[in-house]
C-alpha cells in the first residue's frame, strides 16, 4: 500500500514538473525586463519605411506591456533591425492583345532582426523577415476588391484597408513586420 502511494506521488510530481517546464517554455528570459530598440538601419531606397517601422514597433511594444522600452544605458537587451530591401513587384497580370498589364502589386519588405541579451552577451535570435501588402491600381484601397493583407477580409470588412493603395500596402507590410518581431520576442525560449 505504501509502495502504491509512493509511486502515485512520484508520478504526480513528475507530471507537475513537466507541465511547469512546458508552460514556462516560450517565455522571455527571467532576467530581461526591458529592451532598447536601436535606430533602424535602412538599406532600401524607401526612406519612410524605417521611420514608420520604428514608430509601429515602439508603439506595439508599449501596448503589449511585455518589455519596457528604455535607453541604451539602462537596457537588459537590444533589438537591431536592418531593412535590407523594399520593393514593388508585379503580383497579378492580365493579358492584352499586344501586352501584359500589372493589375496588382506586392509591396515587399525584407529585414534582418537581431535580439541580443546584454547580461549574458549572447544573441537570442537572428532572423530574416519578409512581409508584404498587396495593392492595385485603384485610387482608394478600401474599394479595390483585393484582400490586401491576406487575412480573408476585403475592403469595408477590413479596418486596415484605407487610403492610397501603395501607402496602405506599405502600412500593412510594416504592421506585419512589427507583429512578427513582437511574436518572436515573446515566444523566444
Amino acid at each position: 500500500m505504501k509502495l502504491v502511494k509512493y509511486i502515485t506521488l512520484t508520478i504526480i510530481v513528475l507530471i507537475i514538473n513537466s507541465c511547469t517546464f512546458y508552460s514556462l517554455k516560450g517565455t522571455i528570459p527571467v532576467h530581461i525586463k526591458n529592451i532598447y530598440i536601436s535606430p533602424i538601419i535602412n538599406k532600401s531606397m524607401d526612406q519612410e519605411v524605417a521611420d514608420l517601422l520604428d514608430d509601429t514597433l515602439n508603439q506595439l511594444t508599449i501596448d503589449q506591456n511585455v518589455l519596457e522600452v528604455v535607453n541604451y544605458d539602462a537596457a537588459d537587451s537590444k533589438l537591431d533591425i536592418i531593412v535590407t530591401e523594399v520593393s514593388d513587384i508585379p503580383y497579378t497580370l492580365s493579358q492584352g492583345n499586344q501586352f501584359e498589364k500589372v493589375d496588382e502589386w506586392k509591396f515587399l519588405i525584407k529585414a534582418n532582426v537581431i535580439w541580443s541579451d546584454y547580461h549574458k552577451g549572447e544573441v537570442l535570435f537572428n532572423i530574416n523577415i519578409n512581409e508584404w501588402g498587396i495593392y492595385g491600381d485603384s485610387i482608394d484601397i478600401s474599394n479595390d476588391g483585393i484582400d490586401n493583407d491576406g487575412d480573408g477580409f476585403i475592403d469595408s470588412e477590413d479596418s486596415d484597408e484605407v487610403g492610397a493603395p501603395r501607402d496602405a500596402a506599405k502600412k500593412i507590410a510594416i504592421n506585419k513586420v512589427a507583429e512578427k518581431i513582437s511574436t518572436k520576442i515573446i515566444s523566444t525560449w
